[in-house]
């Protein structure tokens, strides 16, 4: 029998012989039941009221919510149910309600609620009350139930409890805690005898267990059946699809295309799938419709791209989204490498080589970079498309190609990775080919000379820096803990890609040019915008602009200089990310050039000048002083 004839079958029982559980995982569809297809399917027999106990704090809270429910339904087929929004439970509404003695309807009071008796029955109609999200309310449970078996037993409604019974943390199993004593003992009574000590158990039931007690117990006595909710997963997946708002017409028709490749997902054919893992699979509609909307921020670009298997990657998206909202998609020590398994195992639909790393960063940790996204895309793309022996080799792992492609291909892409013309990707992926060449015992036509290759991933390093461009994303990332599969060669060469990728060298390059540019403009806008920004080191280029915008001012600009300098600079210094040894060069530099002009000022009779100057080499050489102690601390 369908749930809903389920519940239809009770709630037209002439009087109720106590209340229906009604469980089920959440966000499967147990509120739509009641809102859409119970009331739809008895509203010439009924009135259905769902009340919602999330959040309420006191069991007179829900007795008002009831009563409130009640009063909204009672009014709703009224002419003045405007006067009801506007009056706020006042006076006015007081007044319209004829079932009301006339002295309670005086009462020009906010809570006359309490006076108010409600019926089972509202116009020859049964009331049914629906109690939702009972596992959600922040009272004891078994206090709750208690307050809805008056409604029920005394008060003869029609009473629907609405539950995740699977999320109330109650278990059905009673288990007795023991606790270990010790006690003295006297042979013949005599207490003048040495006390012999005797260990004995006692056992007894803990609080948890006198609760679930008292829980199953009032279950027996309120709970008349308990039905479980088994949704209509292909009406869920049609209704979901057809009501969601798109974007634009074109996804529309994507998504209705792959309707059964969704429904699968959310639901196979249960005579061909595990039951076990079934049941640990979520089915959450509200995530789905999250996944369908979210995922149209991908497909646009993909489209754009002139990319294939979107279709696929939906179905990948879809699971990956629905499984991080579950908490089974997660990071770890080890990446994603174990809740992607798990993912897979409990939706075959989901592949990882489907599933972009840009777009697992964003379900992840909420980042949405579309320049990674598009390098990513390209890299993919460049994949597919490469023909010849060295592009082949540069983009797929070595064990997917063919010996004789790789004995022609693999001396280019090392003459490749010399000049610094791979990617950061590429330099990894070169890395990780030449492991795979060993774990496979195949010899390479050539061997490596990784001096040279650390010399062209300089090469691409400084050019990033240069350009200051936001960098190349690293989609292949070598995990720590597979270090000891790499040679020292190969993993120093690693470690120069990581320590660029992680250790925010663009930024602090980037930094350094906005202060070297601002100083050449206007000192005091060039700390006003750096005096938050992080640096790695104060080198002699920025010593030789600083000097050259001081000696540009006039003595008030003199007089100012120094400080705003010591201001942006002497937190800096004591940071973890400066260099101690590049910075010392910088502030030495800088000392010599101030000291070289203090000489020309003297020689001009500028005694101002000479005594701002001062002030500003004092400052200096502090900050050398602090440099140095911090270098010894480090040796």
């Amino acid at each position: 029998m369908k749930t809903i004839n389920e519940l239809m079958y009770y709630c037209e029982e002439p009087e109720p012989v106590g209340a229906v559980l009604l469980t089920g995982e959440w966000g499967c569809g147990k509120t739509y039941l009641i809102d859409n297809e119970l009331k739809e399917a008895l509203k010439d027999k009924a009135h259905v009221i769902r009340i919602s106990l999330f959040g309420i704090t006191t069991i007179e809270g829900i007795h008002m919510a009831i009563k409130q429910a009640w009063i909204s339904e009672y009014n709703k087929d009224k002419k003045w149910t405007g006067v009801v929004k506007k009056a706020k439970w006042g006076k006015e509404i007081a007044g319209k309600l004829d079932f009301l003695p006339e002295w309670i309807r005086g009462i020009a009071t906010t809570d006359w609620l309490s006076f108010v008796e409600i019926k089972n029955v509202i116009e020859e109609k049964h009331v049914v009350l629906v109690f939702d999200d009972l596992e959600r309310c922040c009272l004891d449970i078994v206090d709750v139930l208690g307050a809805i078996n008056d409604y029920c037993e005394n008060q003869k409604f029609h009473t629907i409890i609405v539950a995740n019974q699977d999320k109330m943390g109650i278990s059905t199993e009673t288990s007795a805690t023991p606790i270990e004593f010790e006690i003295d003992t006297f042979e013949n009574g005599d207490d003048t005898d040495p006390a012999k000590r005797t260990t004995g158990k006692i056992k007894y039931k803990s609080q948890k267990d006198a609760d679930e007690l008292s829980y199953n117990e009032i279950k027996e006595k309120i709970i008349h059946r308990t039905v479980r909710y088994i949704p209509d997963y292909a009406g869920i997946v049609n209704t979901v699809i057809e009501k969601t708002k798109y974007q634009d017409e074109k996804y529309k028709g994507f998504v209705k295309e792959c309707e059964e490749g969704i429904l699968e997902l959310f639901a196979p054919d249960r005579n061909t799938y595990n039951e076990s893992q079934n049941s640990k699979r979520p089915h959450n509609i509200r995530s789905l419709k999250c996944a369908i909307r979210d995922f149209y921020r991908v497909y646009a670009i993909l489209v754009e791209k002139g990319f294939e298997d979107i279709d696929k990657r939906f179905y990948s998206f879809i699971s990956y989204m629905i499984a991080y909202k579950a908490n089974i998609a997660k990071e770890g020590y080890y990446g994603t490498l174990f809740s992607d398994k798990e993912v897979q195992e409990l939706y075959p639909a989901f592949q990882n080589q489907y599933m972009l790393a840009t777009v697992k960063k964003w379900i992840l940790r909420g980042i949405w970079d579309v320049d990674a996204l598009t390098y990513e895309i390209e890299v993919i793309q460049s994949k597919k498309k490469a023909e010849t022996p060295s592009d082949i080799v540069r983009t797929h792992r070595i064990m997917d190609v063919e010996e004789e492609v790789i004995i022609k291909g693999f001396p280019q892409v090392v003459e490749m990775a010399y000049a610094g013309e791979l990617s950061l990707d590429e330099y990894v992926h070169f890395i990780q080919n030449n492991c795979w060449g060993r774990y496979y015992n195949f010899e390479f036509p050539l061997s490596v000379d990784w001096d040279k290759v650390r010399t062209g991933v300089a090469t691409v390093i400084k050019s990033l820096l240069d350009s200051r461009k936001e960098g190349q994303q690293l989609h292949s990332i070598i995990g720590t803990e597979s270090r000891e599969y790499f040679t020292e060669d190969e993993w120093n060469t690693y470690q120069l890609i990581a320590e660029f990728q992680n250790g925010n060298l663009l930024m602090f390059s980037n930094n350094k040019n906005l202060y070297i540019e601002g100083m050449r403009e206007d000192a005091f806008t060039a700390f006003t915008a750096c005096q938050n920004k992080r640096f790695n080191m104060f080198d002699e280029e920025m010593a030789i602009v600083t000097a050259e915008a001081y000696a540009k001012g006039d003595n008030s600009t003199r007089h100012q200089f120094s400080g705003y300098f010591n201001d942006m600079w002497r937190e800096n210094i004591l940071s973890k990310d400066i260099k101690p040894e590049e910075s010392l060069l910088g502030f030495r530099k800088l000392h010599e050039l101030m000291n070289v002009q203090k000489e020309g000022f003297e020689k001009s009779g500028k005694v101002f000048a000479v005594r701002h100057t001062e002030d500003f080499i004092k400052r200096i050489d502090e900050m050398i002083e602090k440099l140095e102690e911090s270098e010894t601390q480090t040796e």
